[in-house]
């Protein structure tokens, strides 16, 4: 029986059963070991997170409360200016801008970003 010169430089070793569990334990050691690493080095940066998005959510219910009021006024500004002035083009701005600062405008872009932002800070702290 001939081998090629390729097939000869590989040796076949039979590992132990025990010897492969006991490296795949030591692998698991280490990632454990760099995991905790990693939490520990990501803590500061997700409190720090933490805290900015819950100051921004309170900022963003309290001004989402104060601007649908100002919208309602701008809505019936607008509204005014259509029907008692006849200026439509100014009354469809007006209504354009309450629409924008509605909570249905900016202060929902606004949820949504920190609703982003919340599920990356979350993703963060379950490394």
């Amino acid at each position: 029986m001939k081998y090629s010169a390729a097939f000869l430089q590989f040796k076949i070793r039979i590992m132990d059963r025990q010897i492969r569990l006991w490296y795949a334990c030591l692998i698991e050691m280490e990632v454990g070991l760099m995991r905790i690493l990693l939490k520990i080095v990501l803590f500061p940066i997700t409190l720090m997170v933490s805290i900015i998005l819950l100051v921004c959510q309170f900022i963003c219910v309290f001004s989402s409360m104060l601007l649908s009021i100002l919208a309602f006024v701008l809505f019936a500004i607008g509204l005014a200016t259509m029907l008692l002035l006849g200026e439509t083009n100014e009354g469809l701005k007006v209504l354009f801008i309450a629409y924008l600062i509605s909570p249905y405008g900016i202060p929902m872009l606004a949820a949504w970003f920190l609703g982003t932002i919340g599920g990356i800070n979350e993703r963060l702290k379950s490394i």
